[in-house]
């Protein structure tokens, strides 16, 4: 394969200004103070699910939950406004059971705020027969043997005078091919200002998507990292108020060992923009860099590789690497005319460029998504729908770039298992899922029809799944099954979760 030019002209000044931007915020944000410091929810925790309700509800006007993971803390406060919005009067009594669930999981940041010494356990048993890849979707990196297995874990979290905290969270699997504890999440979260400098292993997801997205998901293992973002958004003064509402993030990450560059790193950069309630936008950014075997960045390259300056003819130089650039938009509109077949409606785009090559310095991969998350479909009291599109096969030419590169050549990947959409390039991915709420359980039904290698070799997958959870008074039950093109391709989950 031939190496591939990154990105230019366009794209390369909206790299360099958005690096410089998020270098201003940054100095800003170090002189404001902040609130006691917490510990993440963590990616993939059904916490969100209740947040995006409330989303589309019209109750989290200044909330931003794009770049997750998001503190505990800020979850209370969120979940604190929307309650005094619903008691106030200003929305429907309804979405209260909501904001209920979240108190029963956050009820000591709900109550005071910070972190206290806590935790929990949790235990999951499943069994695939067959096929059956998207049982291991978006699961930090965890890919299930066939046949039967089982994982446990412990999770434990305190805080330190409001200005420190810490989370640990090892987890025990065992199945007919391993019998392992690993660390599966570990930090240290530190607060200077409004600035939180988190320090240890996590995941992490951009944009609006639920099933996906083009930059950073929960794919993959959680990454080595040190990470600074605010510890809550905020509005820049002067002129710049106009922006609305921000949140600013960037880490640098290890990658592993067992990869064509050895212990390559990973630099990414975001910032989330809400000018309005009902209106929000993320660009996002990362940078594959470095790695044994790779030349050293001197100050000098780091300021090419800012602004893009790279190309094929850099083959041997330190500044050719692996960079991918997103834009992301969401739109929520609360529907007040009864006349209109729901309640509310969320949509949501992304869209990615990868590197860039030939004369005229376009792109050489294209991505995007689309999605749709509607509020009481037809009326229904209680009901969601989602239905999200990615494509990663834009065309002949440009799919087949996406999260491949020259010369990082293990890809856009982290132990194996590719850290954006899961369905890596080349490829697109309908998903659509139904779900229904009652004020302690959740019933879902999902379909998912994927092909990958559609510029090479085709390969279609069709999945059909349901669950079922409960929320209890700090015990949570989950259960679900899926198919995955034929009945003999089987995944059945149970899990059991306990706070205390």
């Amino acid at each position: 394969m031939a190496l591939k030019r990154p990105m230019r002209k366009g794209p390369e000044r909206v790299m360099a200004r958005t690096s410089l931007f998020l270098l201003v915020i940054f100095l800003a944000l170090a002189s404001e103070s902040g609130s006691a410091t917490s510990t993440n929810v963590p990616v993939g925790s059904p916490i969100y699910d209740g947040l995006e309700r409330l989303e589309v509800k019209g109750l989290l006007g200044g909330g931003i939950l794009t770049t997750k993971p998001i503190s505990r803390g800020e979850v209370a406060r969120l979940a604190r406004e929307a309650e005094k919005l619903i008691k106030d009067g200003a929305r429907e009594a309804g979405p209260l059971s909501i904001v209920e669930s979240l108190r029963r999981e956050l009820s000591f940041e709900m109550s005071r705020g910070g972190d206290n010494l806590g935790g929990g356990f949790y235990l999951k048993t499943s069994y695939r027969d067959g096929r059956a890849s998207f049982a291991s979707i978006n699961d930090n990196g965890y890919v299930p043997e066939d046949g039967a297995g089982l994982r446990g874990g412990a999770v434990l979290r305190g805080g330190l005078y409001d200005t420190a905290s810490l989370y640990l969270n090892p987890e025990y699997r065992l199945d007919e091919e391993r019998s392992e504890i690993e660390l599966l999440h570990g930090y240290a979260v530190i607060n200077i200002g409004n600035l939180e400098l988190l320090i240890g292993r996590d995941s992490i997801w951009w944009g609006p998507g639920r099933h996906g997205g083009l930059i950073m998901t929960n794919n993959a293992k959680p990454f080595d990292m040190v990470k600074v973002s605010s510890q809550r958004h905020f509005i820049l003064p002067w002129a710049f108020k106009y922006l609305g509402v921000l949140r600013p993030a960037i880490f640098l990450a290890r990658l592993e060992e067992e990869r064509d560059y050895p212990h390559a790193n990973l630099l990414g950069m975001r910032v989330d923009l809400k000018p309005a309630p009902y209106l929000q936008a993320g660009l996002s950014r990362v940078i594959m860099f470095g790695g044994e075997g790779r030349k050293a960045l001197t100050p000098s390259d780091w300021a090419k590789v800012f602004i893009a300056s790279d190309g094929a003819e850099h083959a041997d130089s330190p500044i050719n690497g692996n960079q991918i650039i997103a834009l992301d938009l969401s739109y929520v509109y609360v529907n007040r005319n009864r006349y209109i077949p729901f309640a509310g409606v969320k949509l949501y785009t992304e869209w990615g460029a990868e590197d860039s090559s030939g004369n005229t310095k376009t792109p050489s991969g294209r991505a995007n998504i689309y999605g749709m998350y509607m509020d009481e479909p037809f009326r229904q009291s209680g009901v969601d729908l989602r239905v999200e599109w990615a494509n990663t096969a834009r065309s002949a030419r440009y799919g087949p770039y996406w999260y491949t590169h020259g010369v990082y050549t293990s890809g856009y990947t982290h132990e194996g298992r590719v850290i954006g959409h899961h369905m890596g390039g080349d490829s697109r991915d309908l998903f659509l899922r139904l779900q229904y709420h009652m004020p302690r359980a959740t019933l879902g039904v999902e379909a998912d029809i994927e092909r990958s290698g559609v510029h090479s070799t085709p390969d279609d997958k069709r999945w059909l799944g349901f669950d079922v959870s409960y929320d209890g008074d700090g015990l949570d039950l989950r259960g679900n099954v899926g198919f995955e093109d034929s009945p003999g391709n089987v995944f059945i989950g149970l899990g059991i979760a306990r706070e205390f």
